[in-house]
């Protein structure tokens, strides 16, 4: 170890953040004043969590880390923000469009593959590709068709008129019969003494009402197809005494039966026949031929167009898994894009330090890159020493070559020339410029700057009085 002489030796903040929003805006909240401590944000773990695209618990379907989340994450390191109203809608939009197309595609994707496997795969019967096929040969075998059928009969050229045959055949036939069978039965009471009683048949039998005879002589008639009686018939096969007719006072009676029965048919028969033909003239001319032509080729252009978009669609079947979870990555990508968009616009600082300077206040505009706060972190401090040694001054040996342990630089010295320190300051070299004058060197020394409390030694911008300063290099 060998003394130096220090010509001058000022003290350097290791660390100093110049904090500034990456957009413009108004500024809406200022959270620290000067000379307060902060804390470092970890930006690295904090986007490593959000590229993640972490779902809220219990639920896949929903992202984690709306503007609310956000804000609740960052709340002890925010030091200033901006307005941001507009951002807080587009990124809790995306997490709620991000939501809807889970619950519509990605939720059932193993379904959703199978069943586009069944439909658009050319390996499966019945599919879409295959259905095309098929209507290709149709659409071939329809036109090969009408071009036969205009070809002999020889209509391939222009029509100008047209023929219309009416041909009707109508044919009548009728037919009708009619048949019937009477049955008339009379009782006559005879001659009775004047003022005999009525004959009137008692108890007549089976479910008909008791007749009321409205005079001594009473008809029954049957109508033969009905097979039924007016108004009282009488049981089918049964002999007249079935009826059990009593008569009451004195005198004869008879009997008398008459059946007669008859049947008629008719029929006639009618045809007849009518032709029309009509031609019609007309200037809008045709060209069937062509038409069906014209219609043929643009029917294989369309179906050749299907099978192509049909072909390039299939590309994607034998991956359809990963082309989805892609989709939903990019969606979550989205979605992580607009998360940091939101973060920037809150100030957050890299460093752990004290504030030593603020330089707008709530409510002024500011531009992207204009410096907000200033931190610095003077826990370690650069020592930004001019010497004059003579001897070497070691930095560090350059690969491959085996590491040299860097100069070490030992300090004592009073506090503003009042009290000396505690113990000796020591760090390492860690820059060294030599000047024309070879003992003379321009050094970088870094060391701590805390004591044995926590508390800083050496403010950032002090001055050692050389005086006061002793130095030795080994």
């Amino acid at each position: 170890m060998s003394a130096a002489k220090p010509v001058a030796i000022s003290v350097r903040p290791f660390q100093t953040a110049q904090l500034c929003f990456e957009g413009g805006g108004l500024l809406e909240l200022l959270n620290v004043e000067l000379g307060a401590q902060v804390k470092a944000f970890d930006f690295a773990t904090f986007y490593g969590t959000l590229r993640a695209g972490p779902t809220v618990s219990g639920d896949t379907s929903r992202l984690r880390y709306n503007f609310a989340d956000i804000d609740a994450a960052v709340a002890a390191y925010a030091l200033a923000s901006l307005r941001k109203e507009a951002r807080k809608t587009a990124l809790n939009s995306a997490i709620n469009a991000r939501q809807n197309a889970f619950f519509a595609k990605y939720a059932n994707a193993p379904a959703i593959v199978a069943m586009m496997n069944q439909f658009y795969s050319s390996s499966v019967a019945g599919s879409k590709p295959q259905r095309l096929d098929e209507l290709m040969g149709l659409s071939t075998t329809q036109w090969n068709q009408l071009q036969k059928a205009y070809s002999s009969a020889g209509r391939t050229g222009v029509v100008t008129t047209t023929n219309s045959v009416l041909c009707s055949d109508t044919v009548s036939y009728g037919y009708s019969a009619a048949g019937g069978i009477a049955e008339q039965i009379a009782f006559s009471a005879g001659d009775f003494p004047e003022n005999a009683a009525i004959p009137t048949p008692t108890n007549p039998p089976g479910p008909w009402p008791a007749p009321q005879w409205p005079s001594p002589c009473v008809t029954s008639q049957r109508d033969g197809n009905a097979n039924e009686f007016l108004p009282y018939p009488e049981p089918p096969g049964a002999p007249l005494d079935t009826w059990g007719l009593k008569f009451t006072g004195s005198g004869s009676a008879s009997a008398t039966v008459q059946k007669s029965s008859s049947y008629q048919t008719t029929s006639n028969g009618d045809r007849a026949r009518q032709s029309q033909s009509i031609v019609n003239t007309d200037y809008g001319y045709r060209f069937p031929y062509n038409e069906a032509a014209a219609q043929y080729q643009r029917a294989q252009i369309s179906l050749m167009d299907q099978q192509f978009a049909q072909f390039m669609y299939g590309q994607n079947l034998p991956n359809l898994a990963q082309v989805f979870q892609n989709e939903l990555n990019s969606i979550d990508g989205n979605v992580f894009r607009l998360q940091i968009a939101y973060l920037n616009s809150i100030l957050l600082s890299p460093i752990a330090g004290v504030v030593t300077g603020v330089y707008r206040n709530p409510g002024e505009a500011v531009r992207a890159g204009d410096t907000i706060i200033r931190v610095e972190d003077s826990s370690t401090i650069y020592l930004i020493a001019t010497v004059i040694y003579r001897g070497p001054i070691v930095v560090g040996a350059l690969p491959p070559a085996p590491p040299i342990p860097n100069s070490t630089v030992t300090i004592n010295t009073k506090l503003f020339g009042v009290s000396s320190l505690a113990s000796p300051l020591s760090g390492t070299v860690v820059a060294a410029r030599g000047h024309r004058d070879e003992d003379k060197w321009d050094l970088i020394v870094k060391c701590s700057n805390l004591d044995g409390s926590g508390n800083s030694i050496f403010p950032t911008g002090y001055h050692f009085d050389y005086d006061d300063t002793q130095i030795s290099i080994s």
